[in-house]
């Protein structure tokens, strides 16, 4: 169970602060619920009940300690993705969505290589690397205790130093 403080991170909506536990009334049922305040998102805040927060997903912000896995998912090589768009975007959007840091660093990689190496990326291609790098850098955000839009800059930073000309075959 989290408690008030706790640094959190919803697989779909990103990152957040637990404000509170509270008791709630719905359908004639009283249920506890975490109030998370999602950051970087100026006045928003999430109800999650407290009997299904680990079936959503909801776990801890990664620890500090494990901040440099991160940065080297972001330096790694970018991984083969399926020529075709269809299959390529549900793949990514699977991987944005698993609750999992890491895959979601590994598609802000890819996607930053593709763009790099393509030029510019498509509606879709460049709405899923935005929010990779929203989920992103909210759950950096959290782990360091910064703004999400210096964490931003630092998932930023670190792609820009580790891009150079992709290979064609891969991506």
């Amino acid at each position: 169970m989290f408690k008030a403080g706790d640094s959190i991170v919803h697989p779909v909506r990103g990152a957040g602060i637990v404000v509170r536990v509270e008791e709630r009334q719905w359908r004639g049922r009283s249920a506890l619920y975490y109030r998370i305040r999602l950051l970087g998102q100026q006045g928003v805040t999430l109800m999650v009940p407290t009997d299904v927060a680990e079936t959503l997903g909801l776990r801890r912000a990664i620890p500090r300690s494990r901040l440099k896995q991160v940065w080297r998912v972001l330096r790694a090589d970018p991984e083969r993705l399926p020529a075709n768009h269809k299959e390529r975007y549900q793949l990514l959007r699977e991987r944005l969505h698993a609750g999992n840091v890491f895959q979601v660093a590994g598609v802000v990689r890819d996607m930053a290589w593709r763009q790099e190496r393509e030029g510019r990326l498509t509606t879709v291609g460049r709405r899923i690397y935005e929010e990779g790098i929203t989920l992103l850098a909210g759950e950096i955000a959290a782990t360091q205790g910064v703004d999400v839009a210096d964490a931003e800059t630092q998932v930023t930073a670190r792609l820009g130093e580790s891009l150079s000309p992709a290979p064609a075959a891969l991506c």
